[in-house]
């Protein structure tokens, strides 16, 4: 009996394990992605951006609803660091609506006797434009020895393309008598008659057999055109042992030279015949000054990883009026 008992449930468990397990998967309504769906998709909403804003010539700020440290340092493009050390805060960091801050801007320029709006534009490579709105100026633009300035962020190579700037009208030493008019606003004074003239970075004009040339050899990694997150890359990126030689890719004038640029750590940007700027960034050594006439080919700095890059390689950049052209189209080989 028992024998039989055993046998019976050997063949339980056998005929348990010839069955098939059900695999199917339970059903799902899928949602209707067609075109022709009667009604529209549900939308996610992510969370909002913090919109960048220019520090007021004031430096002074306040704080909105919900803001936090880091909403405010984002908010004017500073470190939430340089907010804390700035304004003495002590952790939590807890911030109240209409609570004010100082801010020490990243980009400040202290106006010396022979600056001028133009001069300063040719500087930092932005517009004097931009330079006088930021500020709160007035025309005719002029300036004080010893004065601060904001300088926009946004870099504006055309700036570079004009041979003569406008406004030749340099800085009034702090000390000198003010005229009638700029009793009304400190930033109006008289043109000094003993005015330096301001340099003027003309290119040279290039020859029978002179054109455009790669300036190091290497792999590009980042071509012309749309990139990631829906940014245009307006040049090439060239990878290359850092220390390599970056030399001129025509006949030209460095008109400008960056160094700790938040995007293009050192650059170079040179001025060549036609209105046609090259940009030469990422830089480790920068090998020339500005003003510096170079031949096609010549030395101008070395490959380095400074700026937003994590890998030594070289941005490339051609540009004609405001017009940026990729290299392929204008470089033969």
């Amino acid at each position: 009996m028992q024998k039989q008992s055993a046998l019976f449930m050997i063949g339980l468990l056998l005929l348990a394990a010839c069955q098939k397990p059900d695999l199917s998967l339970p059903e799902i309504e899928l949602p209707k992605l067609s075109l022709t769906r009667d009604t529209p998709a549900p939308v996610e909403q992510g969370s909002k951006r913090i919109n960048r804003v220019p520090i007021p010539v004031s430096r002074t700020v306040t704080a909105m609803a919900n803001d936090t440290i880091y909403s405010i340092a984002t908010r004017y493009g500073v470190t939430p660091q340089s907010l804390i050390v700035d304004n003495n805060l002590n952790a939590p960091f807890t911030i109240s609506q209409g609570q004010q801050f100082s801010i020490t801007p990243p980009r400040e320029h202290i106006v010396k006797r022979t600056d001028s709006i133009f001069s300063i534009s040719q500087r930092y490579a932005v517009s004097q434009y931009h330079i006088a709105e930021l500020n709160e100026l007035s025309e005719p633009y002029q300036l004080v020895e010893g004065q601060a300035l904001l300088i926009p962020d946004t870099h504006d190579f055309t700036v570079l393309d004009g041979a003569k700037g406008v406004d030749t009208t340099l800085a009034r030493p702090a000390n000198a008598p003010q005229t009638s008019v700029a009793k009304a606003n400190s930033t109006l004074v008289s043109v000094p008659k003993s005015a330096k003239p301001q340099k003027n970075f003309v290119a040279p004009s290039f020859g029978a057999n002179d054109g455009f040339t790669w300036p190091v050899e290497g792999q590009i990694i980042l071509d012309f055109g749309p990139a990631a997150k829906g940014v245009h890359n307006d040049g090439v990126n060239i990878a290359a042992d850092s220390g390599t030689n970056v030399q001129a890719s025509a006949p030209g004038t460095v008109a400008y030279i960056g160094r700790n640029l938040k995007s293009f750590g050192s650059m170079v940007l040179v001025k060549h015949d036609g209105g046609y700027i090259t940009a030469y960034a990422h830089l480790d050594e920068i090998r020339v000054a500005e003003g510096d006439v170079l031949g096609a080919g010549e030395v101008l700095g070395t490959v380095g990883a400074t700026g937003r890059v994590d890998s030594p390689q070289l941005h490339f950049e051609v540009r004609q009026s405001r017009q940026p052209i990729n290299p392929h189209d204008i470089i033969k080989s």
